[in-house]
Order: structure tokens, then C-alpha cells, then sequence
């Protein structure tokens, strides 16, 4: 009998679950410093877009479509990490 690796929803789930981990690591032991913010939202943004393109099927949409999902996923991970360096700045 042969292992199989599980089939692409279960392996994205795997990568969905290892960077929640990760994530919480970082909150919890606050390795990262002021960083930490901006680790947890790239990983945000990285599951979102896991989660858009495998489970919303988005990779089999068509291309213009595929690039309004990734601009969008970009630009809100960007204003939020923009918008939150600004108030650290102006508060301190």
C-alpha cells in the first residue's frame, strides 16, 4: 500500500492551519516587536488568498476576475498596514 498525499483542499487547509499557528505564535511571544502587526496581517492577507482562490474556486475564474480578487486582496492588506503605521507615528 502507497501513501498518497492528500488531495489540494486538504493540503490548503494543512498551509491554512500552519499559519494560524504561526500567527498565534507571534501575538503570543511577541517575537517580532513592533513587526508583529505587520507579520499577522501579510499572513492575513496569505490566507485570504488561499481561501479565495481554492475554496471560492476564484483560480478558475476568468482572468480579469482573478485580477480584481488579487488587487482587492492587496490593496486592503496595504491601507490597513498603511493606516496602522500612521497611527503608531502621529501617537508616538
Amino acid at each position: 500500500m502507497t501513501k498518497k498525499f492528500p488531495e489540494v483542499p486538504s493540503r490548503v487547509w494543512i498551509v491554512l492551519v500552519v499559519l494560524t499557528v504561526v500567527a498565534v505564535g507571534i501575538c503570543d511571544g511577541d517575537l517580532l516587536g513592533k513587526y508583529s502587526s505587520l507579520a499577522i496581517m501579510l499572513i492575513a492577507a496569505a490566507k485570504a488568498r488561499l481561501v479565495i482562490l481554492h475554496y471560492m474556486e476564484a483560480k478558475h475564474a476568468p482572468g480579469h476576475w482573478r485580477f480584481l480578487y488579487e488587487t482587492w486582496n492587496f490593496s486592503a492588506a496595504t491601507i490597513i498596514i498603511i493606516g496602522h503605521y500612521v497611527t503608531l507615528a502621529k501617537a508616538g
